[in-house]
């Protein structure tokens, strides 16, 4: 497959490193493709910079990694290239809470949109393990089809489970839940080092 990767910071470059490795042929979306920085990164993990909105029609699925609030605007300005197009959310919430202003955007223009990879910390992507136990993932999205392959692509990143929250109704709880891993990291002074796992008995 072929993942397109719009905001190369931690989350999209740890990403970006993991489906690499996984197989997966990866395009890094840049507004300057020839940046030196972003070039010798890329060329370091074997992926292509091209401008966004080439890198989007060529590539099977996205993942936006950007600031939450640039969503609304990067959806404008891609438009149609986006339209039926798998595209994985990572972003947090940029409105109130309840309310999932990005993901909308992406849904309006046509994008089978999942929420994903949002309510953790980058940390957790490039190590899934905490001694014997593996971390979970949540998503939600209104696509069987588009979580199926979500699904597989947080399993190849090493995750043990990937859970369904649910539809486009449901993304506005998986914003909520990423301000529950970022209080407890952050404002709770527990650290980057916590990660989520649903226990069943």
């Amino acid at each position: 497959m072929t993942i397109t990767i719009i905001g190369a910071g931690n989350i999209g470059g740890t990403l970006a490193e993991k489906w690499k490795s996984a197989g997966h042929d990866i395009l890094i979306g840049a507004r300057d493709p020839n940046d030196e920085e972003t070039l010798k990164w890329a060329q370091g993990i074997g992926a292509r910079v091209m401008p966004i909105a080439d890198a989007v029609k060529a590539g099977d699925a996205v993942l936006i990694a950007t600031p939450g609030k640039v969503v609304a605007d990067l959806a404008a300005s891609l438009g149609d290239a986006l339209n039926g197009k798998l595209v994985m959310d990572a972003t947090n919430m940029a409105g109130p809470l309840g309310t999932a202003p990005g993901f909308e955007a992406l849904r309006a223009i046509g994008a089978d949109a999942v929420k994903v990879f949002n309510c953790t910390g980058w940390e957790n992507l490039a190590d899934v393990r905490y001694g014997d136990q593996v971390a979970d993932m949540f998503m939600a999205g209104g696509s069987e089809a588009a979580k199926g392959t979500v699904r597989d692509l947080v399993k190849a990143v090493g995750f043990e489970e990937c859970h369904d929250l649910g539809g486009d109704d449901k993304v506005p709880i998986l914003e909520g839940f990423a301000l529950v891993w970022i209080d407890l990291a952050i404002f709770q002074k527990m650290g980057r080092g916590i990660a989520f796992k649903l226990m069943r008995r």
